[in-house]
């Protein structure tokens, strides 16, 4: 967008850059039950599980340098269920359960760690989210942003180019939304992940057909130029 203002032109621009990268980190969210009719059992059998799911985990734990960087468990929550049946009461169900969160660093071992899951009745995995190493992120970041910055840049001054009006000068950078325009979707990094399916001869479980997307981090600016 143009507009004239005091013997300048204003040029006002939005530029937009995304890079693609390998994942390097996965963190698997999974979650341990347990049913049956007493509480005192149903809670047992989840704690057990929960340390079972957790064994290899602890020992691999080590936030500088892996391949656990870090792992959260919640407390056990609990719960009760009232059947019926033709409107009668029936014998209560107890539920537990736990839900745990592992980051890994290394691929292979976090799809060995996940297939090692089949041997715990109670645990099932809920889903993976992928990302990037925290530096590696900050740095991806800052690139693209000021990658989106020099496309904006380029931008107005192909417009200015096009009416023969010469160099374009900065006058004002924003995020989106910050200049005046509708606001646009934050910049994001989003990843998701695909898993071949495990032949019954594999020994190594998803260690080498866990396959992570690609991260996607991406930016947007708002800038105006004058000219003139």
């Amino acid at each position: 967008m143009t507009e004239e203002r005091t013997g300048e032109v204003v040029i006002r621009v939005r530029g937009e850059h995304e890079r693609e990268v390998p994942a390097e980190r996965g963190t698997a969210h999974v979650v341990v039950r347990a049913q049956g009719p007493e509480p005192g059992p149903v809670r047992a059998q989840v704690e057990a599980d929960t340390a079972a799911v957790l064994a290899d985990v602890r020992a691999w734990h080590d936030p500088d340098a892996g391949p656990v960087r870090r792992y959260v468990v919640d407390q056990v929550r609990t719960s009760v269920q009232q059947p019926t049946h033709k409107g009668r009461p029936r014998p209560a169900v107890h539920h537990a359960s736990v839900s745990v969160s592992v980051e890994f660093d290394d691929v292979a071992r976090l799809g060995g760690w996940l297939s090692s899951l089949g041997s715990v009745a109670g645990a099932q995995l809920r889903g993976i989210g992928w990302d990037l190493a925290r530096e590696h992120r900050r740095e991806l970041e800052r690139s693209v942003r000021q990658e989106a910055l020099r496309q904006a840049r380029e931008r107005a001054q192909d417009y200015a180019d096009a009416l023969d009006l010469g160099p374009v000068r900065p006058r004002q950078v924003a995020d989106v939304g910050l200049l005046g325009s509708a606001p646009a979707p934050a910049p994001l990094a989003r990843a998701t992940f695909a898993a071949a399916a495990v032949p019954e001869s594999a020994d190594d479980g998803l260690g080498e057909l866990l396959r992570p997307d690609d991260v996607t981090v991406q930016a947007a600016v708002e800038a105006e130029f004058v000219v003139g």
